[in-house]
């Protein structure tokens, strides 16, 4: 069990760490409006992350062939909403320090929307039966509670990434005028848009 623990985290986090648009967000919205915020977007992809976890190593055939057989919906849908995201990153501006102040709805609307925009990615649990299988800990996995083990692994794998981002980032933060957060927007949209565009011509 401690095995598949260390295992479970060891993926979730090396998983997470790759730079792509949700790494894009989370560092965006720590700079713009502080950790919280950065954190609460790492936090929703760290429940899609535990969720895509428990199917990979559930072995779930069915989940994984629905997920082929609709990649081009998921795909799709997902690139137009990474597209927009883009725009909108693009044509944010810098918040004053009483807007800083999130209220727990727009907090738990962020970490909603990270949410789904990780489960649009098709490639995630794909991933994921990759990296289980070269670790073993699909042979670990054997009953629901190791199951459940596995995800809660991944969960805090992924967590521990954001967690360690948004520090990193938090450290540049008082560094950072309200003229560079506008220069980081816009280069962040851009990269963001043209990851969305990608994701829809499936490069």
């Amino acid at each position: 069990m401690d095995i598949l623990l260390i295992k479970c985290i060891a993926s979730g986090f090396l998983l997470a760490a790759p730079i792509g648009p949700v790494n894009l967000i989370c560092m965006r919205y720590t700079l713009s409006e502080g950790r919280m915020s950065g954190l609460m977007a790492g936090m929703g992809a760290a429940l899609a992350d535990a969720l895509y976890g428990a199917a990979a190593a559930a072995g779930l055939s069915i989940l994984t062939t629905f997920i082929s057989q609709y990649d081009a919906v998921f795909r799709w849908g997902g690139g137009v909403f990474i597209f927009l995201l883009g725009i909108a990153t693009f044509r944010a501006q810098p918040k004053s320090t009483s807007d800083n102040k999130n209220s727990k709805h727009s907090l738990h609307k962020l970490c909603a929307g990270v949410f789904l925009l990780t489960l649009t990615n098709p490639v995630t649990i794909f991933t994921f039966i990759a990296v289980f299988s070269s670790f073993g800990i699909s042979a670990l996995v054997t009953d629901l509670s190791t199951t459940l083990l596995a995800a809660v692994g991944v969960f805090i794998g992924s967590a521990l990434w954001w967690g360690a981002l948004t520090s990193i980032v938090c450290l540049f933060r008082s560094r950072v005028t309200p003229h560079v957060i506008v220069q980081i927007n816009k280069i962040a949209g851009i990269i963001i848009s043209l990851l969305g565009i990608a994701s829809i011509a499936g490069v």
